[in-house]
């Protein structure tokens, strides 16, 4: 089955209704839909409902009965009686509570009203718990003792780092329970029957922060434990539930305290509020409620609580719950409701399972006054098509059905059904004359006693279809007619139970549910809705660009078009406006659109408020001030620019430029886009110039290249390196010789550096300017008397008069003077290696050295030239090195160290005294020896402390040899073994009881196996001995021990004891590492343990001292299975044991049968799996990974990974075939499934690359394309238009489809069967003809398969080139006397038709004024570029009329253009001879002469003129003369005056 027309959607909402839905769809054609619209849902499901009378509900207010009839007609006549209770199984409100912090406050506690929970009253109080010793809340006695079943709730914000106790109750100091928190983990600790327990750790990084509220609930029931962190998690589960070993084990009597542990640990540093304490588990929605202040309602009987065992709200299912470590699909159920509860939020809960049942009518009255339902759809006005009604009573005789449209609106009818349609005035099944028309529909005379189903399909009621059923979207009052908002039912009357027979307790409705199959209003512009918010909104589509709660309106750059509401056919997408990205909004003018009544032809959008200073209907222009450049892309931010003309460089200082390319209209001299510049050889743009720019008039021999160019403000032409001046006319310093051929203009000076004043010389002789010192052309010698010119110049001799040669010079390249004997120096000042100064009067004297080489460093005999002092070694004195220091002795020749330090011992040594200075020897103190007075005499030693002299050995009469000692430590040398000490005086180790007579000590014989050591008490000779040996040889062991061994530490063994429980790391489903430490008393050197898990030995070892952790390995467990173990700790002595403890092992392989499936329909991008799921035998499932792998390598799908047992995998490529499997995964492995392949629907294609065009002549273009990059589908037809443009790119006619061609062009042609392959693949190429030449021409394809289509972008191509047809005549202007300036445009494209190779210029006539007739030729003068649209005909005769013709030419041929004339400007005349003249008399001359053989111009005007010699001045000659009719004038040559030089006087 297809879903098209309506698109109402293929998942509909019971095999009632699928078959009236098939049988409307094959009334209508069949019809690919390009509108989207939303799928058929139940809008009515779970939404509000209720009933007149409002007591019309069985079991209200107290428990009923009625009698339950079944299809059997006799069913009726009897009572299978049925109860009505609507009473809660469990709690319908929220239990009482302990409020925490009501008493038992420590004073560092701070109450604080300001920093509170969110949601907090007004009066509500918040608890600072801060850094402080003892800083708690204990609630006073008597403390509430736990229940089997409690909760916990707190608001916290931590303000500190670490781990901190919430809360610990204790009983004899031992933990009852204990909560903590951190950053990372929150652990609880209990103790059951059989001790404290391992404690539940559960990780919350991320969910408790620092400085933030957080509301912290524990619920516990019995051995089941939830934790919820800011109320529920979005399945409305805990944040984490596990198991615990057994139930909490608590007294009434003990200790609590909030915010610290009682160990006085763990310090809570931060705020707390609201803590409370009760005695039952709260249910998820009530802790939920403690943490929002609202109660979650759910539809069915909302007040109804679950009980706590199963305290979540089964997802799947209202009626149900299950615990928080459920999964969704458990059987492990229980019912929230009572078995025999019919509330009215059955009839619309989408569970037909379910049945409302009304009170049992007393009276014929009260039946016939009926009831009346009425359900709100609550967020929005909905497209209704079908209500089916399910009775699961007797079928009530008379329907009537009523809808709002909106809130503030009345109830219209809108359908009647009755046995007997007279009851409501009208006819039975009455015709439909309109499309909004209301009828009543007969019903059966003949009904089932139960099971009824009455059915309103508003298109299609009874047997008159309403008019326009099968135009829907052409038809708005039918449309009108299906919306509502709310809808009522009103029952009266029932079938048989007026009868004699029946059982009045049959008078009663009953409905299964009331099903109301609608859709979202979207307009044909979205396939989804969101119906969760309120007003519900349509998901628009993106392809619609519409926007809108509805998809009601176009977004504000899409109103080319006005907005239409999609249908069957098309989809009405708006359109956009061309705005080129410079609006933000536009609006439709009809006035604009050609064609008004079509939607997919024309378009009137106009931008609003063009931007980026752009006007025009589409912003395609530039506002007056702006331009665009060419080839600029229209749509650039920055598209129009500043025209920004400079006024000082344009004509009329105008601000306008050209609104393509930004040419501002330029003075004569002026140039730039800006006219911002001058030209060429010109400088100084200015306003009040009229041309606008100077001439540069640069100096050619000076300038780069003789360029005649200089800077545009400041008139500097380009010179060359060595050149400066303005115009390049003179050298620059440190240069000379300005000359044409020289490259850098001028050359060098080269002054020496050193030698002259700067680097700058004569520009014309090249001489340089020298220093004092220096001399010649480039200042490179010294003077006389001055030497070695370098950086610092020539510098004087210097000579010392007293050691140099009188009258001599110094040489004058080193400056060396003539110097004595024995003396040196440059300028003889001072004295030769050998010898010293002596200073004398005012001369000095160079004295020899005579150094003794004994005493010299490596026997030098040279000395100090200023003290005459040798060079002593170390140790050695004297002027020249001949003795030793003080202290020192024995100088040699050979001794390289020079003299030796005596070293006298002070300690020794007379005070004051030195030694011999040849052989070293001491002045000794008494009783002191050697040379350096360090040894004492025989029978003495060296004191110590650093004391002078020596002291007398002191050795023991009896205890020593003799009296002689060490000379250095005093020691003496004992006579028998037992005796130590420096005199010999006490016994060594091991020995005791100094005897003074005999000199001897006697033994400790310690018995070595309780003994600690060989050692005993000097002077009672008692041994010291191990901890559990006794006896003054410690030979015995202490009371309560055993066993005295050598080998053991303690010498004898207790009984061990405190022996620490095995510590486990779980390994594996199957493995558990347990290890243990030795008992903190282990008695004893050796140890033996035995591991008992379940009571059972399973391991033994032994272990000696030093003791280490013990390791074992404990495997083949089974899965997700609790162990006990304890150890048994044995020595020689006695034994102990250790508290058990309980591991669980780690979850294994999940077992079962995993079977995979797929969810019909499948869209084109997505597929909805589900699987069945798993038990958790081997441990909780932890996730469910779905995996995905595409058949033809397409683009990897995302798996899906989580607890749910179905998943929708999104971003599927359409029309391909995948396989999915599925894994159910604990933390020890994963269970995998078979897979499944499965393909996706078609979609519209994409990707569809722009055909290539080629050109094949010049009105004919082969068009070629290729299919879709991603086909999604069959592809059945291929269409080409195409449209034509200007050479601006402008379009100038609307595009039209040129081709179009069909078939079958499958992405998978290998899948397909034989009569699919059967048909061929669209043709991909045609050829265009009849097109113009070279005219450019825009082509798009458009793709489409059974999903819809695909457009490719525009390509353009130009059709080839022909013959141009036409050259407009040369525009000719004057530029001078001699030359014209010819100029002609270009022609459009499609004149040329072809690329412009060039233009030929062509002279065919010249005309001169004084003849009439002009001389006819044909000179070609040019060939121009196609680019150059202008050029300058020199070398013409002044005051001509001259003709020329332009010829265009492109590849193919030429036109020329109809001639253009233009008129040379006059010229002096030319070619004048002289006057002839004829003497009159002797005052008179006649002169006669005839007209300038070149006129060159009009007719002229003459001037005659006499002139006569007069006295030359200087070697010039000057002209005297006068002018007729004029003055007298004087003529001097130009070699006269110097340039820029005034002369004044006059001429005689």
């Amino acid at each position: 089955m297809n879903c098209l027309i309506l698109s109402l959607g293929c998942g509909f909402l019971s095999q009632v209704i699928e078959t009236l839905i098939f049988a409307y769809f094959a009334s209508i054609s069949l019809a690919d839909s390009q509108g989207l619209f939303p799928r058929l849902e139940n809008v009515g499901a779970f939404k509000n409902v209720s009933i007149v009378p409002t007591q019309a509900t069985c079991g209200l207010p107290n428990r009923s009965t009625f009698c339950h009839s079944s299809a059997a007609a006799e069913s009726i006549q009897f009572c299978t009686q049925r109860f009505c209770i609507q009473d809660c199984p469990y709690r319908s409100s929220t239990p009482t509570y302990t409020a925490l912090f009501s008493a038992g406050l420590s004073s560092c506690i701070t109450a604080d009203k300001n920093d509170l929970h969110p949601n907090s009253h007004s009066n509500s109080t918040s608890f600072i718990f801060g850094n402080h010793k003892n800083c708690f809340s204990s609630p006073p006695p008597p403390l509430p003792r736990l229940a089997a079943s409690f909760t916990l709730a707190v608001w916290l914000k931590p303000e500190q780092e670490g781990v901190m106790c919430v809360i610990e109750k204790t009983v004899d100091e031992q933990i009852v329970f204990k909560l903590t928190i951190s950053e990372k983990e929150t652990m609880f600790y209990y103790r059951t029957v059989n001790g404290l327990q391992p404690p539940i750790k559960v990780m919350t990084l991320g969910r408790i922060l620092l400085k933030k509220w957080i509301h912290l609930s524990v619920q516990v029931h019995q051995t089941k434990i939830g934790f919820f962190i800011n109320g529920l998690e979005k399945d409305h589960a805990a944040f984490d539930a596990r198991t615990l070993s057994g139930s909490i084990t608590d007294f009434a009597s003990g200790t609590m305290q909030i915010g610290q542990s009682l160990n006085g640990l763990e310090q809570f540093v931060g705020r707390m509020q609201d803590f409370r304490l009760y005695q039952v588990a709260l249910t998820n929605r009530e802790i939920l409620e403690v943490f929002s202040g609202d109660l979650l309602r759910l539809h069915i009987q909302s007040h109804c609580r679950c009980p706590g065992s199963h305290p979540r709200v089964h997802p799947l299912g209202q009626r149900y719950c299950i615990a928080n470590d459920a999964e969704d699909t458990t059987d492990n159920r229980v019912s929230r409701l009572n078995p025999e509860a019919h509330p009215l939020s059955f009839v619309n809960d989408n569970d037909i399972s379910t049945a409302w049942v009304s009170n049992v009518f007393t009276n014929i009255t009260q039946l016939n006054q009926g009831v009346t339902i009425s359900v709100d759809l609550e967020n929005g006005q909905y497209q209704v098509f079908y209500i089916i009604i399910q009775f699961f009573s007797l079928q009530p005789t008379e329907i009537r059905i009523q809808r709002k449209t909106g809130d503030g609106s009345d109830w219209e009818d809108w359908q009647y059904f009755a046995r007997n349609c007279s009851a409501f005035g009208m006819k039975n099944n009455g015709n439909l004359e309109n499309p909004d028309s209301v009828n009543c529909l007969q019903l059966s005379n003949f009904t089932p006693y139960s099971r009824r189903n009455v059915t309103f399909s508003i298109l299609t009621p009874g047997p008159n279809f309403r008019p326009g059923y099968n135009d829907f979207y052409n038809s708005p009052s039918l449309q009108e007619f299906v919306k509502a908002t709310k809808i009522r039912f009103h029952f009266r009357g029932q079938y048989y139970t007026t009868e004699t027979a029946v059982n009045l307790r049959h008078r009663y409705y009953a409905v299964d549910e009331i099903t109301i199959s609608g859709r979202c209003q979207c307009h044909g512009h979205a396939d989804n809705c969101d119906t969760t918010s309120r007003p519900y909104r349509c998901l628009c589509s993106q392809e619609s660009f519409t926007e809108g709660l509805h998809c009601e309106r176009c977004l504000p750059l899409y109103n080319d078009k006005p907005f239409r509401q999609g249908d069957q056919v098309h989809a009405f997408n708006c359109k956009p406006c061309q705005c080129n990205s410079h609006s933000r909004s536009c609006h439709y003018n009809i006035l604009a659109d050609p064609f008004p009544s079509e939607h997919f032809r024309g378009g009137g959008g106009v931008c609003d408020y063009c931007e980026h200073n752009t006007t025009g209907r589409n912003c395609e222009l530039c506002k007056d001030y702006f331009f665009r450049q060419v080839g600029a892309d229209p749509s650039a931010i920055d598209v129009c620019k500043p025209c920004d003309c400079d006024k000082v460089g344009t004509r009329n200082s105008s601000l306008l430029c050209d609104q393509i390319g930004g040419q501002c209209n330029c003075k004569r001299h002026v140039s730039g886009r800006q006219c911002n510049q001058c030209q060429n050889g010109f400088y100084n743009l200015r306003e009040l110039d009229p041309d606008g720019c100077r001439p540069c008039n640069c100096n050619t021999s000076g300038t780069v290249d003789g360029d005649i160019t200089c800077h545009q403000n400041s008139g500097q032409c380009k010179c060359k390196a060595n050149v400066i001046g303005l115009r390049c006319d003179h050298c620059n310093f440190g240069f000379k010789f300005l000359q044409s051929f020289n490259d850098d203009g001028c050359e060098p000076c080269q002054c020496n550096l050193h030698g002259s004043v700067n680097k700058v010389c004569n520009p014309f002789s090249g001489q340089c300017e020298c220093k004092r010192e220096a001399k010649g052309l480039q200042c490179d010698t010294c003077r006389e008397n001055f030497y070695g010119l370098d950086i610092t110049g020539c510098k004087a001799c210097d000579c010392d008069t007293a050691g140099s040669v009188s009258e001599t010079v110094c040489d004058p390249k080193t400056g060396q003077c003539v110097c004595k004997l024995n003396v040196g120096g440059r300028q003889c000042n001072e004295c030769l290696e050998g010898n010293f100064y002596l200073q004398q009067n005012n001369s000095f004297l160079c004295l020899p050295c005579n150094c003794d080489k004994t005493g010299t460093i490596n026997g030098s005999l040279l000395c100090d030239k200023s003290t005459g002092q040798c060079p002593c070694k170390f140790g050695v004195t004297g002027l020249r090195c001949n003795q030793c220091e003080p202290h020192r002795y024995n100088l040699t020749i050979d001794n390289f160290r020079g003299c030796h330090t005596c070293e006298c011992d002070s300690l020794g040594t007379l005070p004051g005294s030195i030694c011999d200075p040849v052989s070293g020897q001491c002045l000794c103190l008494p009783n002191r020896q050697g040379r350096r007075c360090n040894q004492c005499q025989p029978g003495f030693y060296i004191s110590p402390g650093n004391a002078t002299g020596c002291l007398p050995c002191s050795c023991h009469t009896t205890g020593a040899v003799n009296h002689i000692c060490d000379s250095l430590t005093g020691q003496c040398v004992c006579q028998d073994a037992s005796i130590t000490g420096q005199s010999c005086d006490r016994c060594k180790d091991r020995y005791f009881g100094f005897d003074p007579q005999t000199g001897r000590c006697q033994p400790c014989n310690c018995h070595l196996s309780g003994a600690l050591n060989e050692t005993c008490h000097l002077v009672t000779g008692q041994c010291f001995c191990k901890q559990f040996v006794t006896g003054s040889k410690c030979d015995a062991c202490v009371p309560s021990a055993s066993h005295l061994d050598v080998n053991n530490l303690l010498g004898c063994s207790k009984t061990p004891s405190q022996q620490p429980p095995p510590r486990g790391q779980v390994q594996s489903s199957s493995a558990i590492s347990l290890f243990w430490s030795p008992p903190d008393s282990p008695n004893a050197h050796w140890l033996a343990y035995s591991l008992l898990r379940d009571g059972f030995e399973i391991y033994t070892t032994e272990d000696q001292y030093p003791y280490s952790i013990q390791h074992f390995l404990d495997t083949d467990l089974s899965p997700y299975t609790s162990y006990s173990y304890y150890i048994k700790t044995t020595n020689v002595h006695g034994s102990t044991r250790s508290v058990a403890v309980t591991y669980r092992t780690k979850p294994g392989v999940p077992e079962g049968n995993l079977t995979l499936s797929y969810i019909i329909p499948i869209s084109s991008d997505s597929v909805t799996l589900t699987w069945t799921a798993l038990s958790n035998h081997s441990g909780p499932i932890e996730k469910y990974i779905l995996s995905c792998v595409p058949l033809a390598g397409s683009q990897p799908c995302v798996p899906y990974e989580g607890r749910e047992t179905s998943a929708t995998i999104w971003n599927l490529v359409p029309f391909t075939k995948y396989y999915f499997s599925v894994q159910a995964c604990t933390s020890g492995g994963c269970l995998h499934s078979s897979p499944i392949a499965v393909t996706t629907a078609q979609a519209p294609p994409r990707r569809l690359s722009p055909p290539e065009v080629q050109k094949i002549s010049a009105t004919e273009l082969h068009v070629e394309w290729s299919p879709p990059m991603e086909p999604n589908g069959i592809i059945i037809r291929y269409e080409l238009y195409m449209k034509r443009l200007r050479s601006t790119e402008e379009t100038i006619s609307e595009e039209s489809r040129v081709f179009q061609s069909s078939g079958w062009l499958s992405p998978h042609p290998f899948a397909e069967s034989a009569n699919e392959n059967a048909l061929k693949p669209p043709q991909t190429a045609t050829t265009i003809t009849g097109l113009e030449p070279y005219t450019k021409y825009e082509f798009r394809v458009l793709a489409v398969n059974m999903a819809g289509s695909v457009s490719s972008a525009w390509i353009s191509e130009r059709t080839g080139e022909s013959a141009p047809v036409f050259m407009t005549p040369p525009s000719v202007l004057p530029l001078s006397s001699y030359s014209l300036n010819v100029s002609w445009e270009k022609p459009a494209d499609n004149v040329t038709r072809g690329k412009v190779l060039r233009y030929n210029i062509n002279m065919i006539s010249e005309q001169s004024p004084q003849k009439s007739i002009p001389v006819v030729f044909s000179q070609l003068l040019h060939a121009a570029k196609p680019q150059e649209l202008s050029y300058v005909v020199e070398g013409l005769k002044p005051y001509r009329i001259y003709k020329f013709t332009v010829s265009l030419c492109n590849s193919i041929g030429c036109v020329t253009s109809a001639s253009g004339a233009g008129h040379t400007l006059a010229a002096a005349p030319a070619q004048l001879k002289p006057p002839l003249v004829k003497a009159v008399n002797s005052t008179a001359i006649h002169l006669r002469w005839f007209p300038p053989e070149e006129p060159n111009g009009p007719s002229p005007i003459y001037q005659l003129e006499r002139r006569e010699s007069s006295l030359p001045a200087l070697m010039a000659t000057m002209m005297k003369g006068i002018r007729f009719t004029g003055n007298g004038y004087c003529k001097f040559p130009s070699s006269t005056h110097p340039v820029d030089t005034d002369f004044t006087g006059k001429c005689v």
